[in-house]
């Protein structure tokens, strides 16, 4: 039952779920309006906000907010800790984010200045521990505890030494050292490089020891600062390979799925399409800067060239349905071309050729080409002769909301398998125009009639709007 107990507050409350993410910006909010009431209390806003009373149920509010949170939190601490004794309770709440939890209860009008600090600085850090940014900061410090403490221990052994040499040195030569806290003041203020001025030593071992503390200082400053810049470049880095980590996860459960080999300017358009028809696609950059782009778009993306064997068994190209080779270099796609069929000999792949030569060996091989100059030149001709036509193709193929031509593979299990056209609800239904039919033999029926039997294993062409055309294929995929 403990157990249960465990597993229900972690999940809940703390851990990445939806609940929690509610709960922790839940609590940001309540942390940021006992905040605004704490500067009503005190008048700082120039603008009337509210009344007194209203201030004080905020109070009331907050208090009882943090006082669950400390419940739940010291409940689940106890129960995930091995030694549930009086032992282990006092050192959690001994730790200092427990102590800061504690302090945030106390009501603000109870103390007087400038013990409020506290109360303040206490809920400001009780805010930040829900900020997941400052989350990853502290686990980033945490990870260098041991060299921070090092230098802290170091400082105050320092401040400590000097402000009692200060002291004996100038204690009875300068007026403005009066006592032990006079020193240490000195000995911070010069041992972080601030100089107030205030207190100058006047005797040769002061000044002596005031050299050795400035330049201790600066020393140690740049130490501490070095250390916690890399801890937080650790963490950026780390949050990156997070980033891979998951992806490589997410790329790993592809199925018949497409990979798109190079991410220019044909790479983009072809990632765009398939993301507007959703399919599922992986691309394949060797320019570190255009994979990241890709990245920063949201597409599954591996950093390497499509031309190794192992990228694209990275990629699953031993389960994907078809492969984009739109690499500037022809024989950078010629090659993987191969690599890919080795892999699998049914993977559908399109290829962009430059040269009449290529578009010869990449149909050999078994690919279906696009020539950017026999494309371009198709369609400078067609708008010339047809441009009505040609802009109308246009509005097809690049509209979200007009209409969109799609094929649809008809198996042995399908309900239109062996029906006739008009016997068929692909009309009525989806409103759907079938303009072309492929048969099992290849041979191509266009506009086919009525009266025309739908065969097992033929394809279907169709025109229709995207959303007709999803319905129509979430109906053949549910029933296949």
């Amino acid at each position: 039952m403990k157990l249960d107990v465990k597993i229900s507050i972690r999940k809940t409350f703390f851990a990445e779920t939806i609940s929690s993410s509610f709960y922790r910006f839940f609590m940001m909010f309540v942390v940021a309006l006992s905040l605004i009431a704490i500067v009503g209390y005190d008048k700082a806003i120039p603008i009337y906000l509210g009344s007194p009373t209203l201030y004080r149920y905020i109070e009331i509010f907050t208090i009882l907010v943090f006082a669950f949170d400390l419940f739940i939190r010291t409940l689940m601490v106890v129960e995930e800790r091995k030694q549930k004794n009086a032992i282990s309770i006092l050192k959690y709440l001994t730790l200092p984010s427990t102590i800061a939890d504690i302090i945030a209860l106390i009501p603000y009008t109870s103390l007087p200045y400038p013990y409020r600090i506290l109360i303040i600085i206490s809920r400001v850090i009780k805010g930040a521990r829900f900020s997941r940014s400052f989350q990853g900061v502290m686990e980033g410090i945490s990870e260098r505890a041991f060299e921070i403490s090092t230098v802290f221990i170091i400082f105050t052994f320092l401040i400590i030494a000097s402000s009692i040499i200060i002291f004996v040195a100038e204690g009875g030569h300068n007026p403005k050292i009066h006592n032990l806290f006079d020193a240490i003041w000195w000995s911070i203020v010069t041992f972080t490089t601030v100089g107030y001025g205030d207190i100058v030593p006047t005797t040769p071992t002061g000044r002596i020891v005031a050299s050795f503390l400035m330049i201790m200082g600066i020393s140690g400053i740049a130490l501490l600062t070095g250390i916690v810049s890399s801890a937080f470049t650790d963490k950026i880095i780390n949050m990156k390979l997070n980033v891979e980590e998951i992806m490589e996860k997410k790329i790993k459960k592809l199925e018949n799925h497409f990979i798109i080999c190079g991410y220019g300017r044909v790479g983009k358009v072809v990632a765009k399409e398939m993301e507007r028809f959703k399919k599922p696609f992986v691309i394949i950059e060797e320019d570190s800067e255009k994979a990241h782009e890709a990245i920063n778009e949201g597409y599954l993306t591996i950093i390497g060239s499509a031309t190794e064997e192992e990228i694209l068994k990275k990629a699953r190209v031993d389960k994907a349905q078809g492969i984009a080779l739109v690499m500037d270099s022809d024989a950078d796609n010629l090659y993987t071309l191969i690599t890919a069929k080795d892999e699998n000999r049914n993977i559908l792949a399109v290829a962009r050729a430059n040269s009449e030569d290529s578009v010869k060996k990449f149909i050999k091989l078994g690919a279906k080409t696009i020539s950017p100059y026999q494309s371009s030149g198709y369609d400078i001709s067609r708008m010339l002769i047809s441009p009505r036509t040609a802009e109308f193709v246009s509005i097809v193929m690049q509209s979200d909301r007009t209409i969109e031509m799609g094929e649809f593979y008809i198996g042995k299990n399908s309900p239109y398998a062996g029906k006739k056209i008009k016997d068929t609800d692909i009309r009525s239904n989806y409103n759907i125009i079938i303009i072309a039919m492929i048969t099992k033999n290849k041979e191509t029926i266009f506009n086919p009639k009525a009266n025309c039997v739908i065969e097992e294993g033929s394809t279907l062409i169709c025109v229709g709007t995207k959303e007709d055309m999803e319905k129509f294929e979430s109906k053949l995929t549910n029933e296949t």
